[in-house]
């Protein structure tokens, strides 16, 4: 990974949604606490799941790709645009998560979350700066 372990660090104390512990809606109320989506690029659902732990949890997140790469053709590259995508690419990295399918995604942070994190993690987490993204 290019992005400084300090950076990464600094991303994930200033993210709400990279707090898996806070808690954003009441479990002794709600059954789900929220939704997570798997859009494809035309901002349509190609996979939806309720969460149902406080936090936003990044089992969701790896769950989603983890069912889009079971029905994508071997040579399928992914772009995965995520808000807090740095945490997601630094956890996959770290722990080995998804390593059939890990090789075969390109990580980035959309440009209205990107202001919110660290300099470097806006440079190479930048889609108009990655190779395999496609932008207009």
């Amino acid at each position: 990974m290019k992005v400084p372990v300090s950076a990464l660090d600094a991303c994930h104390e200033s993210f709400t949604a990279a707090d898996e512990a806070r808690q954003k809606a009441s479990t002794a109320i709600f059954a789900d606490t929220g939704l997570m989506a798997l859009l494809c690029e035309h901002d349509r659902a190609i996979y939806l799941c309720n969460m149902q732990t406080p936090g936003e949890a990044q089992y969701y997140a790896l769950a989603l790709l983890d069912e889009l790469f079971k029905g994508l053709p071997p040579c399928a590259m992914v772009g995965v645009l995520y808000d807090v995508s740095c945490q997601l690419h630094r956890s996959i990295v770290k722990w080995g998560f998804l390593p059939e399918w890990s090789k075969r995604m390109i990580f980035g942070i959309s440009v209205f979350h990107a202001f919110g994190h660290q300099w470097s993690c806006q440079l190479t987490y930048n889609p108009r700066l990655r190779d395999g993204f496609r932008t207009c």
